[in-house]
């Protein structure tokens, strides 16, 4: 099913305006040396006439002007266009440095013999870093049709994604080629799936294991459609990550916040680090997304530089598509995605996961 852009919205749903050091080395104070004694200064030269003076400086004055035209003939036109929000980005950040160097004078000596029972570091983490996409695809359709599967794939295996959320995805329809389209994504890039109910709904794949999965109806609330979202629970480095893939009706706000409001109940019970992400049909300062935000989950594009609009694709206006996150992760990065095939651009993020370690065992007896 093709969704148009959500209903104009209500007074609770207009655009806020978005919010968007150095450091340097210690230096080591030289050492105190005493003060040579300095040698006899030269007698002073005889300064120039008031006229020499004069004419050197309009001289100095001319050159500069000259100096100045001909940066500007030669330089000014190799000025960088000003950024065009509506640009379409079709490639994903790179993995941001640490900023580590190794020491040359790094220690690889044998530890101490007096090895002791067990460590028990103070505030030591195990950071785990991975990438989330939240894609409304449009049933691999294009907008003024022909199926486009293939081509919708290869986009986004490009991103590299660990942990797609995807929303329309069919099962088993004609236009789509009876297909299971979460399956035939999925298989095609290597990763698990799990999809949800229905004839098109929403689904999520997985570099990670699956460890369960599940489908939980919203309510319609006097929306066109059913809906409903789908949950995972996938194994990160042994820890378990809940993520959410949902899709809220386009036609009423009341239905939103009936949809959000029911999904936030969810997300309170789970006690899992978790992702909720999909086409909330909804603006940033909406209800429906306020209800999510009081969930406990902040927005990954906390990170994002500019708007983030999503819809539509073409010439984006409203950011209606939504990466959440809980404070168990922290997001690194964040960047729309142009796509040539869905109605919707796509959203990308890379999230870290930290883990708190606690006494390690390593003695011998």
């Amino acid at each position: 099913m093709s969704d148009d852009l959500p209903d104009e919205p209500g007074p609770d749903e207009s655009e806020p305006a978005g919010d968007q050091s150095a450091e340097t080395p210690d230096e080591q104070p030289a050492a105190k040396k005493a003060k040579p004694v300095p040698p006899p200064l030269p007698a002073a030269r005889p300064g120039a006439s008031p006229a020499t003076q004069v004419a050197t400086v309009a001289v100095v004055v001319v050159v500069l002007l000259v100096l100045g035209i001909v940066f500007a003939l030669q330089g000014g036109n190799d000025a960088p266009p000003a950024p065009d929000r509506n640009d379409a980005v079709t490639t994903v950040p790179d993995v941001p440095s640490s900023g580590f160097q190794p020491s040359a004078n790094s220690s690889l000596g044998a530890p101490p013999l007096d090895i002791p029972s067990s460590l028990c570091p103070k505030d030591l983490t195990l950071e785990h870093p991975f990438t989330v996409l939240s894609f409304n695809i449009h049933s691999a359709i294009r907008k003024h049709g022909g199926l486009a599967a293939g081509t919708l794939i290869k986009e986004i295996g490009t991103w590299k994604p660990d942990i797609v959320l995807l929303q329309e995805v069919d099962n088993n329809r004609g236009r789509s080629g009876n297909v299971i389209q979460a399956q035939q994504i999925a298989d095609a890039l290597g990763m698990s799936w799990v999809t949800g109910s229905g004839e098109t709904g929403n689904a999520i794949l997985s570099r990670f294991p699956v460890k369960e999965h599940d489908i939980i109806g919203l309510p319609q609330a006097g929306g066109k459609f059913p809906r409903h979202a789908v949950h995972a629970v996938v194994d990160i480095e042994g820890t378990e990550v809940s993520v959410y893939s949902t899709h809220f009706d386009h036609m009423s706000q009341g239905a939103r916040i009936a949809q959000a409001t029911a999904l936030a109940k969810v997300v309170r019970a789970d006690a899992r680090p978790t992702v909720v992400a999909g086409d909330l049909n909804s603006r940033v300062s909406s209800t429906a997304v306020s209800t999510l935000r009081g969930a406990g989950l902040g927005d990954v594009w906390a990170v994002g530089s500019g708007a983030g609009d999503t819809a539509p694709a073409a010439n984006p206006r409203v950011r209606i598509d939504f990466i959440l996150h809980d404070a168990f992760l922290q997001p690194l990065q964040a960047v729309v995605l142009a796509s040539s095939v869905s109605d919707h651009r796509a959203v990308w993020s890379r999230l870290q996961l930290s883990e708190t370690i606690g006494c390690l065992d390593v003695g011998l007896g």
